[in-house]
């Protein structure tokens, strides 16, 4: 009697357990909506006239669309399904069996272009051609891996719906995501797109059968992935300049509500996972630099609403096109490999109210201001500090001089060296002013620094660099908040870099910190060389650190000043054979070191995603850097506006070395002013933008020494 309760009563908590373990893979499907030409402006609409019991659930976030090459609903879509940047090919499409390109059923023309198709699948004749283009990029986008991965772990995948604009114009990118490496995945991309007269391009979307068709897939496994292309939007924008504005009017806002409707019914069902990932923003969006997609996720295990984190971007409200491979297999508990650069979206419950979605909005529309007006402010601040070099220039190289034009050559100096401070403290001050009037405040403000300094304290340098230190070291402290909405920061839309400090203030930051060893000017050389030690120390510290700088460029050019200094100061000076060498070899060897242990312990960096790469034997990951680091580099200094500082502060940093050799008589200052040129030329070979770097830096150092030239005119006047 025992031995029969105790095999029931076990056969009864085996039961549980199986029916536990279904009910969690029954949870594990998830629909993802691509909806291209969805952008911003329609995410705001839905959130002031759509359901909030909709919208307002979601995690919601502005997701970086930015591909390898220009922007494109392919290329963007190859991005964001392969999770590394790539590039769309020529003809690129999904066709279905019976469809014709040119004439030539798909069929034979895959066939004879591969010698075999995929007998239940949908076609993709120019994979092969995808496949090479992107394999011939410094990014090398994996085309395929997503759906290769899931379909090993037996996940279903279907694709549904398209973008089509007509017979002839076929668009259908969303079986990206769900193809295999062959290109194979089920699907019906024409089925559920029903023609409809009075819609744009005569199409649009059919809901119910939509439903039907996820519901069927759904029922017909445990785990499963379907992807919809939702081309409504995409067909409407592309009639826009066709139709009237009253009509366009009332055909938006139906797509919108109608678009709602679908997201309603998906979300109502517990068991789904939900996202809509937006790949390429409409052409409207797009001209007025709006260039960022709304993301929505929906976990409907969750009963509250949750905030979306990227460990990519190490921002509030930004993702990255590298997230969303990365969070689509952990959707299905599947480990994410250590070549794809993203991590999986974090989700953080909010467990009082709902999650402020215009908070989102407000930051967004932030950062697309800096962008659209980037370009004017900062052509017109470099152009200001490449003729206040000049002027002061001419001033300096007079030989009679009144004191008051003296006075006022320091005055712009010290203002223009004070500049780069303003644009942290005023960062936010651009959400309520114009553009022009805050470059003019920011212009006004520094003056007048520049003129309280020049009155009231003996070394105004120094003062503004332990500022301008003690500011910078602050804000990386705090996650770099004042850097990340800067003009002078690093922009979440060009997606160079999201956390940290950028290039921009990483040479500002390193001049700023040796301005400070000034007041040392006097110390005996093994004085100055622990003074300078510590400060070298910290600054590798602050750029190295995985959770401050992270700028690996900028961390071993501070070692390598500082090892140049260290080399100076020692015994080995006279022996040019021996320090060169180790000046050359051992140094920078030493850095990269150094940068590795600051690495280990902290969390998920793109300097450590390089090292696991590296070490990992992929050495043609590191030439592919070195490649894509020269290619900036140059393309900086074809286009930038950084270039006019760039070749102004370094030819006439090469005119006061040629014609005042002299100048410096204090051996420190000396010291100094070389520890400063080696640090400016290490961030230029050193960096992805290099000439941005070194041309902040050497801007400061051309700076600084008019400063001290005209503190010596002065004692000859």
């Amino acid at each position: 009697m025992k031995k029969s309760c105790i095999i029931i009563i076990s056969l009864f908590f085996m039961m549980l357990l199986t029916t536990n373990v279904k009910g969690d893979e029954q949870q594990k499907s998830l629909i993802i909506i691509v909806a291209p030409d969805f952008s911003f402006e329609e995410a705001e609409w839905l959130l002031e006239n759509g359901d909030p019991n909709v919208w307002r659930k979601a995690g919601f976030s502005a997701l970086n669309v930015r591909p390898e090459g220009s922007y494109s609903y392919l290329s963007n879509t190859v991005s964001l399904s392969s999770g590394i940047r790539g590039v769309g090919v020529d003809q690129w499409n999904a066709f279905e069996k019976g469809e014709y390109i040119d004439g030539r059923a798909v069929e034979e023309l895959l066939l004879q272009w591969t010698g075999a198709y995929p007998q239940d699948s949908l076609l993709h004749p120019y994979l092969h051609k995808l496949i090479e283009k992107n394999n011939s990029t410094t990014f090398r986008a994996p085309i395929g891996f997503l759906g290769e991965t899931l379909k090993q772990e037996g996940i279903t995948r279907y694709v549904l719906g398209n973008s089509d604009l007509s017979e002839e114009e076929r668009v259908r990118y969303a079986s990206l995501f769900a193809m295999d490496k062959k290109g194979e995945v089920e699907g019906e991309l024409t089925k559920v797109v029903e023609v409809d007269a009075a819609a744009p391009a005569g199409l649009s979307m059919n809901s119910e059968l939509l439903l039907e068709e996820i519901r069927v897939v759904e029922g017909e496994s445990d785990r499963s992935f379907i992807v919809v292309e939702w081309g409504d939007f995409h067909r409407l924008f592309s009639n826009k300049d066709m139709m009237t504005s009253n009509h366009f009017g009332k055909r938006y806002e139906n797509s919108l509500f109608s678009f709602e409707q679908f997201i309603q019914s998906l979300v109502d069902n517990g068991s789904r996972h939900v996202m809509v990932v937006a790949p390429m923003m409409h052409s409207g969006a797009y001209k007025e630099k709006k260039q960022l997609s709304p993301f929505y996720y929906w976990d409907t295990a969750l009963q509250h609403p949750f905030e979306l984190y990227s460990q990519t971007t190490k921002q509030r409200y930004i993702i990255s096109n590298a997230d969303i491979v990365p969070t689509i297999l952990s959707t299905f508990s599947i480990k994410v490999p250590p070549s794809l650069p993203g991590t999986p979206l974090h989700q953080s419950e909010i467990t009082v109210g709902y999650y402020n979605h215009d908070e989102v909005v407000e930051n967004v529309n932030w950062v697309f201001k800096i962008y659209s007006t980037r370009s004017v402010i900062l052509s017109s601040y470099i152009t200001l500090l490449v003729l206040m070099l000049i002027s002061v220039g001419i001033l300096i190289w007079r030989k009679k001089t009144n004191p008051r034009w003296l006075n006022a050559g320091k005055i712009i100096l010290l203002a223009a060296v004070s500049s780069p401070i303003w644009y942290l403290f005023l960062s936010k001050v651009l959400l309520y002013v114009h553009s022009g009037y805050y470059f003019w405040l920011l212009t006004l403000l520094s003056i007048l620094v520049a003129w309280i300094l020049l009155k009231f304290t003996k070394c105004p340098l120094v003062v503004l660099g332990a500022i301008q230190f003690t500011v910078i070291t602050i804000d990386l402290w705090m996650g770099s908040p004042l850097m990340q909405r800067s003009y002078l920061g690093y922009d979440p839309i060009i997606g160079a870099r999201y956390y940290g400090i950028g290039n921009e203030y990483a040479g500002v930051y390193m001049i700023s910190g040796l301005l400070m060893l000034i007041p040392f000017w006097k110390a005996s050389k093994r004085t100055f060389l622990i003074v300078t030690t510590i400060l070298f120390g910290f600054l590798i510290y602050m750029l190295g650190s995985s959770h401050l700088g992270t700028n690996a460029g900028a961390t071993l050019s501070a070692a390598i000043a500082w090892g140049f200094i260290a080399v100076k100061h020692s015994s080995l000076m006279k022996k040019w054979k021996i320090w060169l060498p180790i000046l050359l070899v051992a140094i920078p060897v030493f850095s990269l070191i150094l940068l590795f242990l600051l690495q280990i312990n902290g969390k998920p960096t793109h300097i450590g995603y390089a090292f696991e790469r590296i070490l990992s034997g992929d050495f043609s990951y590191m030439l592919d850097v070195i490649k894509r680091k020269l290619q900036m580099n140059w393309k900086i200094f074809k286009f930038s506006n950084w270039t006019q500082l760039f070749v102004t502060s370094y030819i006439l940093m090469g005119i006061i070395l040629w014609r005042q050799k002299n100048w410096i008589k204090n051996e420190r200052e000396k010291d100094i002013l070389q520890a400063m040129l080696v640090t400016s030329v290490a961030l230029l070979l050193l960096n992805d933008s290099g000439v941005v770097a070194a041309a902040t830096s050497m801007f400061l150092i051309v700076a600084t020494s008019y400063y001290w030239l005209l503190e010596e005119k002065a004692t000859s006047v």
